[in-house]
């Protein structure tokens, strides 16, 4: 099995992520199914489905990440649905919250998908029956505003001091056991949201416009 880096991660998942388009997401379901791309299949993750969709929760949750298993298709669905009240503008504040908690959830996700590649089936699906993993993961309301009170330290050494933005808060088992990702969670996470491929896409759409033309930065 090939390094599995966060640089690994973040070339085989963001996009996955564009196609999910997450800052349009309805009531519908975004679906995509990972055994259209190769290099998903050369990880052994081929049968994964992910399905995300806005929702609406009535206990303060703005996110919720749960994986179903469905056993007469070996089938993997990873399921993310994200509070639609963040939906309610496309101002710059909403558009970046609603983008941090779906990769929030995106995140808790993957996690599931490289271990579920790593280990046998029949292990991955034990550990899930034991409870010794959580199918489900929220961003509950407190988690919510940690994370509006860290998003502006990302990249930064104080961004590293909050629970929510650290590699562990990702992992599914305890340290001392391989779980399938040699990379950092966390690192991964903040690449997805303020990565400097997505910087300079959006740059190169500045330089294509014409000269006294408007344009914003869409934050997918």
């Amino acid at each position: 099995m090939s390094e599995r880096t966060t640089e690994w991660a973040f070339t085989l998942f963001r996009p996955i992520l564009k196609k999910l388009k997450v800052q349009k997401l309805t009531k519908e379901p975004h679906r995509v199914i990972l055994s259209e791309y190769k290099k998903l299949i050369v990880a052994r993750m081929e049968r994964w489905v992910i399905i995300a969709r806005r929702s609406s929760f009535a206990d303060g949750t703005k996110g919720l990440a749960e994986i179903i298993y469905y056993e007469s298709r070996n089938l993997f669905v990873l399921m993310i649905f994200v509070d639609e009240s963040l939906y309610e503008n496309d101002e710059l504040e909403l558009r970046t919250q609603r983008k941090m908690v779906a990769i929030h959830e995106f995140v808790h996700g993957i996690s599931h998908m490289c271990l579920a590649s790593y280990l046998r089936t029949e292990q991955y699906i034990e550990l899930m029956n034991k409870s010794i993993i959580a199918k489900m993961k929220r961003t509950t309301s407190d988690e919510f505003n940690e994370m509006i009170s860290a998003i502006g330290k990302l990249g930064t050494k104080d961004g590293t001091n909050y629970e929510i933005f650290t590699d562990d808060h990702y992992r599914l088992l305890e340290k001392n056991y391989s779980d399938g990702y040699n990379g950092n969670y966390a690192e991964l996470f903040r690449e997805l949201m303020l990565s400097y491929q997505l910087v300079s896409e959006t740059i190169k759409v500045f330089k294509l416009q014409p000269e006294g033309a408007s344009t914003s930065l869409q934050i997918f």
